[in-house]
Order: C-alpha cells, then structure tokens, then sequence
C-alpha cells in the first residue's frame, strides 16, 4: 500500500512540473532585437543581454527572475548561466 501513494506522490510531483514548464515559452524566433534586463539574483543585481523580448521573458520564466526593461551596458558574468 505504501508503494501505491508513493507512486501517486511521484506522479503527481512530475504532472506539476511539466505543467508549470509548459507556461514559460520554449521556443523564441532567431530574431535579432537585442533587449537588457536587470534583476536581482540571489542578493545580487545583475544585468543581461537578451538577443531578442522572448527569450529574456523565457529566461526569467524558467529561472524565476523579474527581469526589468533596462539601458545596455555592461553585463554581468552570471549572465551565460541565465540565458
């Protein structure tokens, strides 16, 4: 009997992940219009370059960072682990 709830456990845990994977988008166009965000990750603020909106909302869909609109300049170097 334990083995059945934990399978409905394990079951239940992936259907949520999956489900919450499919909100964020997947799939951005290979458009060129550069965009920057900044946000603060894990007590830092950090500045990225996004290559165009989509992937910056992506980006912070799947890492759970608020990117705000921001001027470009300098990025940070966490940026290619957020991309």
């Amino acid at each position: 009997m334990k083995i059945y709830f934990a399978l409905i456990g394990l079951l239940l845990c992936c259907t949520l992940t999956l489900a919450q994977r499919r909100n964020c988008p997947s799939v951005c166009t290979l458009e060129y219009n550069p965009v920057c965000g900044e946000a603060n990750v894990r007590g830092q603020q950090v500045r990225c370059q996004f290559s165009n909106p989509c992937v910056m909302t992506s980006s912070g869909c799947r890492n759970g960072i608020n990117w705000r609109s921001t001027s470009c300049g300098i990025t940070s170097l966490q940026c290619s682990s957020l991309v």
